[in-house]
């Protein structure tokens, strides 16, 4: 029976007032059981009620998801448009963009979020979906300043740059609204710090979605830490604030100095007001009418300035352009006195041709037409073509108006600007000023050429030309490096070097004349600049033991490494080869007894032949990456190895840990 049966058997009373016949009957009462069944059917009734509302509830949560992935493709097809130069079109991606994240906001942050947000686990998601939403609307509200700035600084329309006139009231108005990005950068990166990615089953997506984000964000904001403060300071340097007046030097790759191309050509850039001027183009054959040598006040711990007087030409022997740029204003006045230069600009031919390739071919009478393909060959692989001395001047004497005319004319200032940017990778391109805290913002910027800081492993092998000659155009060099990295993060390496010179044979009247223009014999001095804090056991030279010293700068304005030089004379064919064995302290950063990253960085110098590096490191006993290896590095058995080309400033990192 379902229900319970009892008899109700109270005595007939005074005041009983139960309708006669009822006294004594069986009334049915519901059981236990039956009101837990009840009981059980009512909580999941509600449960299924308040699930239904959750799940009505849910639907903006997901809307929201999907207008975020809108806004996010709508943002992607914006930057296309950018590249193709369609403002207009970006402008209405943008316009949809900001759209979507409004309803986005507007989804996530409504009933149904808060309601979600209450909810134990799933509370937490919905925290993180807001955070997400929210780091896409300060990324979307970057990409409004950023269209409403490009049209002024590149394309067609761009009103920045006219000839050679620099529109300050725009430059400054560029740089405000660039500044104005820095706080919305700030506050995507601080909604995604607080994006957990916690919460079970949508934990993964979560995550996935902040390191997506991040990816994007992270170099977005590198970039404008980096490029901010120099924008902040262009319109002092263009003379918004009283002339400022730069040394412009063309470098030869045909004729190295450490630092780089060989100085042979020259002229003064003044701007007063935002406009430029230029004096006369000077070569290395003016430099010489004022007298073969200059004397000037070095700049202090330098080793490679003589004391005694010397040309104006060698003035870059040192790697770091912060100290051969000023070698060579000091230099440069001496030989053509004049008012104080603020700084220096030099770019080579490799730099050169790369802004060709921007900006289209010109006529160089007598030499044709010169594009970014044949410049290098022409200006610097072909002095033997010439027919005389004055032809070969004459060549040098077109370089400066050659850069001035591409680079201040036709527009696309932009894409030239990014094109030096790209060059001063390879030191294809430095600038030097001598205001210290300008000098600083361009090298947090990688503009100024010096050496990379890094306190681990380090690579720059450089040569300098010793017999005038043109013959490091055909200069062929192959660096090997094998490191044996230790358990304390310490190395021990060794470094051998091949120099070839892949000049064609001496083929004019008369024996070679071993120096000069038509020499084809390679005559440098090789530099071996080793990791900071490095002790030098033995060196070779062409195979036999040779005791070279060990040279150690002592400039202030500098991280000075230690380095080891040879001279040599090569004939056409031939080669010479060095070697080092040392150690040094600190080649990986150890983190712990269990985990070290192996750090390498690499100058290269601007051959016209890239240098050629093989490096090999052997991990400490049961150490391995924890990480895929950077791209051109190949496993060994033992460690890693890279093989090829070095053209532009590389610093790999290789995360270890002992298995």
């Amino acid at each position: 029976m379902s229900t319970d049966e009892s008899t109700v058997a109270e005595p007939a009373g005074e005041g009983d007032t139960s309708p006669p016949g009822m006294v004594g009957v069986k009334v049915r009462v519901p059981s236990r059981r039956r009101r837990r069944r009840l009981g059980v059917l009512g909580i999941l009734l509600v449960v299924v009620l308040a699930g239904a509302a959750l799940a009505l509830l849910a639907r903006p949560l997901l809307s929201a998801k999907h207008e975020a992935k809108a806004a996010q493709a709508d943002l992607t097809s914006a930057k296309d448009a950018l590249d193709q130069d369609d403002i207009a079109e970006a402008r209405d991606y943008i316009r949809q963009a900001r759209g979507h994240v409004e309803q986005a906001q507007s989804d996530a942050g409504g009933v149904g979020g808060d309601v979600w947000s209450f909810v134990p686990i799933a509370g937490e998601a919905v925290d993180d979906e807001r955070h997400l939403i929210n780091a896409l609307d300060e990324t979307t509200s970057v990409a409004e300043l950023g269209v409403k700035i490009y049209p002024i600084v590149s394309g067609g329309s761009a009103q920045l740059v006219r000839g050679q006139r620099i529109d300050l009231d725009l430059l400054q108005d560029v740089a405000d609204r660039t500044s104005s990005i820095g706080p919305h950068l700030d506050r995507a990166m601080s909604q995604l710090d607080q994006v957990s990615g916690s919460t079970p089953f949508v934990g993964a997506s979560v995550k996935a979605a902040k390191s997506s984000a991040l990816d994007y964000l992270t170099p977005l904001k590198q970039t404008y830490d980096t490029n901010e403060p120099l924008l902040q300071s262009l319109p002092g340097l263009v003379g918004a604030d009283g002339p400022r007046t730069y040394l412009l030097a063309m470098l030869n790759p045909a004729e190295l100095r450490y630092s780089g191309g060989g100085t042979l050509s020259f002229t003064t850039m003044r701007f007063a007001d935002g406009v430029a001027t230029f004096g006369k183009s000077v070569n290395v054959d003016d430099i010489l009418a004022h007298g073969d040598f200059q004397s000037w006040l070095p700049v202090k711990g330098n080793p490679f300035h003589s004391n005694k007087p010397t040309r104006v030409t060698a003035a870059t022997f040192s790697p770091w352009w912060s100290v051969s740029g000023e070698e060579l204003l000091r230099g440069y006045r001496q030989a053509f006195p004049g008012p104080p230069l603020n700084g220096m600009i030099g770019v080579d031919l490799q730099g050169l041709a790369s802004l060709f390739r921007v900006t289209g071919p010109i006529d160089m009478p007598p030499f044709g037409t010169i594009s970014g393909d044949n410049l290098v060959q022409t200006l610097a692989g072909s002095y033997g073509d010439f027919d005389s001395v004055e032809q070969r001047h004459q060549l040098n004497a077109q370089l400066v108006p050659a850069f001035r005319q591409q680079f201040f004319k036709g527009g696309r200032m932009q894409e030239k600007v990014k094109s030096l940017a790209q060059s001063a990778k390879g030191r294809h391109f430095v600038v030097y000023f001598r205001d210290r805290a300008v000098e600083r913002i361009f090298g947090q910027a990688g503009l100024t050429g010096d050496l990379s800081t890094t306190p681990y492993d380090y690579l720059g092998v450089f040569t300098q030309n010793l017999n005038g000659s043109k013959t490091d155009y055909w200069q062929h060099r192959d660096v090997t490096s094998t490191v044996r990295l230790r358990p304390d993060g310490s190395a021990h390496a060794n470094l051998h070097v091949t120099v070839t010179n892949g000049a064609p044979a001496y083929d004019l009247p008369g024996p070679d004349p071993g120096r000069g223009y038509a020499t084809r014999y390679l005559g440098a001095r090789i530099a071996l600049f080793l990791p900071r804090k490095s002790d030098v056991e033995a060196t070779r030279v062409d195979g036999e033991p040779v005791d070279l010293p060990v040279h150690f700068p002592n400039v202030r304005t500098v991280k000075n490494r230690k380095f080891v030089q040879q001279p040599f004379l090569l004939n056409a064919g031939k080669s010479m080869t060095i070697d080092a064995s040392y150690t040094f302290d600190r080649a990986a950063e150890v983190l712990d007894s269990r985990r070290m990253t192996y750090r390498l960085d690499i100058d290269p110098q601007d051959l016209v032949v890239p240098q050629v590096f093989h490096v090999t490191v052997i991990w400490p006993e049961g150490f391995a990456p924890t990480k895929a290896l950077p791209t051109g590095w190949r496993a060994t058995k033992s460690g890693a190895r890279f093989d090829g080309p070095v053209t532009t400033r590389v610093a790999w990192a290789v995360p270890l840990a002992k298995g």
